[in-house]
């Protein structure tokens, strides 16, 4: 999973997703989201919709970082 998040923010659906190709149980997802300190942001959606994204902090501030 820390593959999946590795370069930032990752819409939560997407994570599961990549998980269940990769034959990641549910569970498993959500055991190593508490091991990595994965967090999660709410964006509202166009139209209304919302959208949860998750990320690992450690990676989002490399990333931004590095780009200033």
């Amino acid at each position: 999973m820390e593959d999946i998040l590795k370069d930032g923010f990752v819409n939560y659906k997407k994570v599961y997703e990549l998980a269940e190709e990769n034959g990641i149980k549910k569970t498993e997802v959500k055991r190593q989201k508490a091991l990595l300190g994965v967090k999660s942001v709410h964006v509202d959606g166009e139209e209304g919709g919302t959208l949860w994204l998750w990320f690992i902090p450690k990676n989002v501030w490399k990333r931004y970082s590095q780009t200033q």
